[in-house]
């Protein structure tokens, strides 16, 4: 006997909202579930799992779109090892572009919070000043 699990259950299980749930059922991220006599929604083992594999994914900042691609490729093809470390080392280069734009942005926050306590104040700093009417 296959074990099935409600709504609600099946939300607390995987950690998302019943809205969540319906979205993913929506989008084609998990199959739509079997209705039990009464019309609840009744959800598989299976759906766990793949509610399991979208939130890791997107922890490792895949998109839905992105997830969708790969379980559908993976229903129809299948996907190879290297084809899916390829797809990772992608996204780890889009990871490692994005912290060096994070970085660039620190260094000019951390620039502008140094020029704003300085006594000498940049004229720059100096005339943001004057635009924002803070006092020197």
């Amino acid at each position: 006997m296959m074990t099935e699990y409600l709504r609600g259950q099946m939300a607390k299980m995987a950690n998302v909202n019943m809205e969540t749930l319906r979205y993913y059922e929506e989008l084609g991220l998990i199959s739509t579930p079997l209705r039990s006599e009464a019309g609840y929604r009744l959800y598989s083992e299976e759906a766990l799992s793949r509610l399991t594999f979208i939130h890791n994914a997107k922890l490792c900042g895949f998109t839905l779109k992105e997830i969708k691609k790969a379980l559908l490729k993976s229903e129809s093809s299948g996907i190879s090892i290297d084809d899916f470390v390829n797809v990772v080392d992608k996204k780890m280069d889009k990871v490692r572009n994005e912290i060096v734009k994070q970085e660039v942005k620190l260094a000019a926050l951390e620039d502008l919070r140094r020029n704003l306590l300085a006594a000498d104040k940049h004229p720059g700093v100096q005339s943001t000043l004057e635009i924002l009417k803070m006092e020197s």
